[in-house]
This record gives C-alpha cells, structure tokens and sequence, in this order.
C-alpha cells in the first residue's frame, strides 16, 4: 500500500510545481523614465540654385525624459552637410557659386513628442523641434566666406516607435523636417531610431 502512494505523490510533484508558475510569467510593462538614443540616417536640404543637395549621412545623438506616458522631452544634437546645393547664387557669367554650396550642418534642439497608441507597445509620435543650426563653412551672407555662422532653427516631425520585447530597448524611425531662419535653408532628415529608457 505504502508503495502506490509513494508512486503518485511523487507523479504529483511536477503538475503542482508547474501550477504554481503562471503560465505566461509577469506582464512586461513600457518602461518610462529617462533616456538615450542614438539615430543614424540621411540629410539633405532644398532650395538653392541647384534645387536640392545630394544625400548625405545624417547621426543624431540624444537625451530625454517621459514626463507621461504621452509626452517626453528630449535635447538632441545633429549633425549633418548639404553637398552640391548652392544657396548664395552664382558668380556673373559662371557656374561657380559665390560661397561654399558644400557645407556642414550641426543641430542643437529642444524636442517634444506625443505618443500616439496604434497597437500594443505600438506609437505614432507627432514632434516639434527648436534650437540653434551651426552652418560651416557659412553658405550665405557677407562675411568671411571661410568661416561658420550660427542661425536659430524650427521643426516638425512624424515617427513611430515599437517598445520591443527586450527589456529598455525601444526602435523606431522619424522623419524630420527644419528650417534654418536666417539663411533660409529647409533641411530634412530621414533615420532610424534606438531608445533605451533606464
């Protein structure tokens, strides 16, 4: 008699082990919080004698905070160059353009997004964007054709972000667009996003 009894005892063991696991473990909250990210991509600008820049890589670095579960707040710096696009006129009877119509473009922003649900761990985030452009060398004006000039700038963007598995890991892409006040430079920028939330 002692033996049956040992026998489904023993049988019982992994059933009720397993029963006191939930079956699909502890729900993965979206982290909120601070974060970093790190985007490369494309850049280029519009306008100019020769009506658009060709491509050129775009990486933009950043910071924030979720300060809900809708909106966050973020600094990020961008750095990005217009080639080919001449934006000071050419020279009387040529084809050479009376500055550089090659020239770098760094960013300084403050960003805010709202975040959109679409689906589960799924966001649409509509942003807008403000800071400082520093342009070298400078691509417009009267000064010194060598060196740089510093001109506020303004944007709006659209990108969707998925809060992935993985926990603090969040991917997604943007696509911004700014305009460099001043000297009247439209810039815009395509990239791909990685976000980890602490």
């Amino acid at each position: 008699m002692k033996k049956p009894l040992l026998v489904a005892v023993l049988a019982s063991l992994p059933t009720a082990a397993l029963a006191a696991t939930p079956p699909e473990g502890v729900p993965l909250e979206v982290r909120r919080g601070f974060f970093t990210e790190a985007d490369i991509g494309a850049f280029f600008t519009l306008g100019g004698e020769n009506l658009y820049s060709n491509a050129q890589t775009y990486l933009q670095l950043g910071v924030g905070y979720d300060l809900t579960d809708k909106v966050s707040l973020g600094v990020h710096f961008g750095l990005g160059s217009s080639a080919a696009n001449c934006f000071a006129g050419y020279l009387p009877g040529t084809n050479v353009c009376s500055m550089s119509d090659n020239f770098t473009v760094a960013f300084g922003d403050v960003t805010a997004a709202y975040m959109v649900p679409l689906a589960n761990r799924f966001y649409l985030m509509p942003k807008v964007a403000a800071g400082i452009t520093r342009l070298d060398p400078a691509p417009v004006g009267s000064g010194d054709p060598g060196m740089p000039m510093t001109a506020p700038n303004a944007g709006v963007g659209i990108g969707l972000e998925y809060a992935t598995p993985m926990d603090h890991f969040s991917v997604g892409a943007d696509f911004m667009a700014r305009y460099i006040i001043g000297p009247n430079i439209p810039t815009f920028a395509l990239f791909p996003r990685v976000k980890y939330t602490f």
